[in-house]
């Protein structure tokens, strides 16, 4: 399933509509949820349809603000639950997972009201035993560090939405492609950005999908970037996914510092996401390091050749100097093949009490 969430600040115009169209198209999501969309249901219906999507609910508008509305594909079967202006609750059943319920969320824009959101996501998160997942505007934020620009954030609002989330079990999802939803006034001494769009879940939802996606994707029109939420089912996504610790990283000196670094940054997730991320950075890192370590080596390939033709005195000094590190080079790469071909793997140390050592450490600092 492919989840889209857009605080789309009025379908009424045009642009906000092309901006949405664009995003279909080129995300591809089975289930959009849209706030703010201030127009009437018969507009979303219309809407709903020329999108190519079959089903949709709204809460409609009061006055000149709010209104919600989710729309989903024949890929994803829902039932709606609960609703107010400030959420829809909606239960998703699969045939390949366990049903599980997706609070699609606004929060009060107004800061003397932030109470009642806090309040209604601790209510939401106690009539319902299935995994929960909840994501949207919480028109709120967690820590300094979501916000960038002039006036702190008030320190009671943030303490009160992390009780919240605390109280009601959650875990937050890590946002990928930026840290801010929200921005005001770019490029002047008024540039204002703000980390306002955010999902969570329990734990029995995160067992349920481990590696979940979230990212917030930049657009040309509106104050608010939409976020994305990717699920893989972890019944599938066996043979999609597959981390292998390579020895030949502990080779590179500055890997360790680079992993530790990347565990000390990571938010106070529970141990499952935790390892998940940390996992998915080592399989970049080792991708990266991979295609560099492959040029490399041509390139010292092609030092040491150009040097072997050459008979002064400081070329034959230099060729020397260049073997041995094409020599180094050589004992990374053959320790790379020689676990992928999975032998000698006792003299060069078993893969899993590897990692499982380097996870020890991270853990312990």
């Amino acid at each position: 399933m492919n989840f889209l969430s857009w605080n789309c600040r009025g379908l009424g115009n045009s642009r906000a509509v092309r901006v949405l169209r664009d995003l279909v198209k080129t995300r591809k999501p089975d289930f959009i949820f849209l706030s703010e969309t201030l127009v009437s249901s018969v507009k979303i219906s219309e809407l709903c349809l020329s999108l190519g999507f079959v089903h949709n609910f709204v809460v409609d508008c009061v006055g000149r603000g709010g209104g919600l509305a989710v729309m989903w594909k024949n890929t994803v079967v829902c039932n709606i639950g609960s609703s107010s202006l400030n959420h829809i609750d909606v239960e998703i059943l699969r045939d390949t997972v366990p049903h599980w319920r997706l609070t699609c969320f606004y929060g009060m824009p107004e800061r003397d009201r932030r109470r009642e959101s806090w309040d209604l996501i601790i209510h939401l998160s106690s009539i319902s035993s299935l995994p929960w997942c909840i994501a949207g505007d919480f028109n709120d934020m967690l820590f300094p560090s979501d916000k960038e620009g002039k006036h702190d954030h008030p320190q009671f609002l943030m303490h009160g939405f992390r009780e919240a989330i605390v109280d009601s079990e959650l875990v937050e999802i890590d946002l990928s492609g930026g840290r801010f939803t929200w921005e005001k006034g770019k490029g002047t001494t008024n540039w204002v950005r703000e980390r306002l769009d955010r999902a969570f879940a329990s734990d029995t939802w995160w067992q349920l999908h481990p590696l979940c996606k979230l990212s917030v994707h930049h657009i040309v029109y509106s104050d608010h970037d939409p976020i994305q939420l990717e699920l893989c089912n972890s019944n599938l996504s066996k043979k999609e996914f597959r981390f292998k610790f390579e020895n030949t990283w502990l080779r590179k000196s500055s890997f360790r510092d680079e992993v530790n670094q990347y565990w000390d940054s990571l938010p106070l997730l529970q141990l499952m996401p935790k390892l998940i991320s940390m996992s998915s950075y080592m399989a970049k890192w080792g991708r990266n390091f991979f295609h560099k370590f492959r040029d490399k080596l041509c390139k010292q390939r092609e030092i040491v050749n150009a040097l072997a033709q050459k008979t002064d005195e400081e070329s034959i000094k230099n060729y020397f100097l260049e073997k041995d590190k094409l020599h180094e080079l050589l004992l990374h790469e053959e320790s790379y093949w020689k676990q992928r071909a999975k032998t000698f793997w006792l003299a060069e140390g078993d893969v899993n009490s590897k990692f499982s050592v380097v996870m020890l450490r991270l853990g312990e600092k």
